[in-house]
């Protein structure tokens, strides 16, 4: 796993995200397994209909964020493409080519599921080609083998990189091949005389996930579906477009959303609404183990200006009180052993509010209940439990957001969001968590944190669609600034703080868990 995220790497540097177009070459018979194809930050500064993305991504904040991610990188590079063949100082000869890397067009393509053999076709002016192949020579420790030219104007060398791995450079025209081959591993070959072909988006992504599922160590029992995702700037924001294929139909039903409209209540900054899992949920053995009467089909989860830290989510559960009741021994126990081992506060159960909360925590206290919809057929989750809306609802969502999702039957998932606003929701959230977990708290100062907090004000709504176009293929589209939500955009953030980056798991922190909270007398 560590191997093909080290190479993949190599082309996402960029903290964003090859020659001239050209016929497409053909593929392996399988197709790749992951493809990514970015236009450069170059084209984002030149292109007016970018021109927003470009002030978010060259901001001071931006460029000391991928002057960051680039130094980390540039330590880790070496083993990733020369194995125990790079040169002691491989790292600095390295640093120059990342940030030409993130300028400039490039494609990535990858055939197996370990990232052993890769092809990085890399779209350079002739003095940054020249650049590139000599740096890319340097590097190496092990005498490359100068290559017959595959045709007049173009030259190649290959190196041996240890264990019959073959690093391999070919200069075009108008572009720079890199490849690495693995012995007996499939990879895509160029014609004799040209490079690949690419496409006019900003991002072009595909990834084969079922043929990653090893690789990425991805859950076993889930028909991983192949993924394919483009976006384009448009109307001064992105437009993603992406399909998920999957080879079997998927059992999801659909129909059309049923609110809990007692509950949702304006002033919102975010609400999602989620359906066609049901069938799966009920197959999980964690949700048998709890032995409820039904598996809820849809889910609804919102926030709201007024009350920080404040989450809320719905499910539909018929006879929602009797079925508190009835998982709270199952909550006291499996849970309130777990939180006790862990030492982070203890579940509780109110009687008289038919209440299970996690209590101890600092600011939230999550909890389930019934939600206060006159049908009693509604469990309500929360962050902070004692603030639940009473009485009738005077203050409903706004009837242009109904109206997204509302009436459509065909709608899997429909998520929108206050972008500023749901960071400043969510990054506190993350520091908490942090805190309660053997990691380290989320550095503030730390580069990407900073350009994140920069950019946030300027962060508008972010809207995703996600519809059953048949019951084997999923479609979704997401208009937004910066192609990523507040979560994704907080989860980034801390994944290009780790001090250990690339890695994702962060250094074990030696601070104490909370000490126990009290019973009541």
């Amino acid at each position: 796993m560590r191997r093909i995220l080290l190479a993949l790497l190599l082309c996402v540097a960029a903290f964003a995200f090859a020659c001239r177009e050209r016929a497409a070459t053909v593929p392996a018979p399988a197709g790749p397994i992951f493809r990514l194809h970015f236009a450069g930050l170059g084209s984002v500064a030149t292109n007016v209909a970018s021109a927003k993305l470009n002030t978010l991504l060259s901001s001071p904040e931006a460029v000391a964020a991928r002057k960051q991610v680039h130094d980390r990188l540039a330590i880790t590079l070496p083993a990733t493409l020369f194995g125990s063949a790079a040169n002691t100082n491989a790292g600095a000869i390295l640093r120059p080519l990342l940030d030409e890397l993130a300028a400039n067009k490039f494609l990535f393509e990858t055939y197996d599921a370990q990232g052993a053999s890769w092809m990085l076709t890399v779209f350079l002016a002739a003095p940054q080609r020249a650049h590139w192949s000599t740096n890319l020579w340097q590097a190496v420790s092990t005498k490359p083998v100068v290559l017959p030219p595959l045709k007049p104007g173009t030259s190649a060398w290959s190196a041996n990189v240890g264990n019959g791995n073959l690093l391999t450079v070919v200069n075009f025209e108008d572009c720079l091949m890199v490849s690495k081959a693995a012995p007996n591993a499939p990879l895509p070959k160029p014609a004799r005389d040209q490079p690949p072909a690419l496409s006019t988006n900003l991002i072009d992504l595909v990834a084969d996930f079922a043929r990653l599922q090893p690789a990425l160590d991805l859950p076993k029992p889930i028909a991983w579906p192949h993924f394919s995702v483009s976006v384009t700037p448009r109307g001064g924001a992105l437009r993603s477009e992406a399909t998920l294929k999957f080879v079997n139909p998927a059992p999801w039903q659909l129909a059309a959303f049923r609110l809990p409209t007692n509950s949702v209540r304006d002033p919102l900054i975010s609400f999602t609404a989620v359906q066609g899992f049901g069938d799966w949920l009920a197959r999980l053995p964690e949700f048998k183990e709890w032995e409820l009467p039904s598996a809820p089909n849809q889910f609804f989860t919102w926030a709201r200006s007024d009350v920080p830290y404040n989450l809320h989510a719905a499910a539909p559960m018929a006879d929602a009180s009797n079925t508190v009741v009835r998982a709270a021994p199952h909550a006291l126990h499996t849970l309130g052993t777990n939180l006790a081992k862990a030492g982070i506060g203890r579940i509780v159960f109110t009687t008289n509010r038919t209440e299970i909360g996690w209590v101890g925590m600092p600011i939230l206290v999550p909890f389930v209940r019934p939600a206060p919809e006159p049908g009693g057929d509604f469990l309500l989750f929360g962050s902070m439990a004692g603030i639940v809306p009473t009485g009738p609802n005077t203050n409903p969502p706004p009837a242009e957001l109904l109206s997204q999702f509302l009436p459509r039957t065909n709608l899997v998932y429909y998520d929108w969001e206050i972008t500023e606003a749901k960071l400043a929701q969510w990054m506190p959230v993350f520091q908490l968590a942090a805190m309660l977990s053997p990691s380290l708290t989320f550095p503030r100062t730390a580069a990407a944190n900073q350009w994140l907090r920069t950019v946030s004000p300027k962060l508008g709504n972010t809207i995703t669609e996600v519809t059953a176009v048949s019951p084997t293929e999923l479609k979704a589209v997401r208009r937004s600034d910066l192609g990523l939500t507040a979560i994704e955009l907080t989860w980034l953030a801390r994944w290009l703080d780790n001090p250990d980056f690339p890695a994702f798991s962060y250094p074990t922190n030696a601070m104490p868990g909370l000490p126990p909270v009290p019973d009541k007398k």
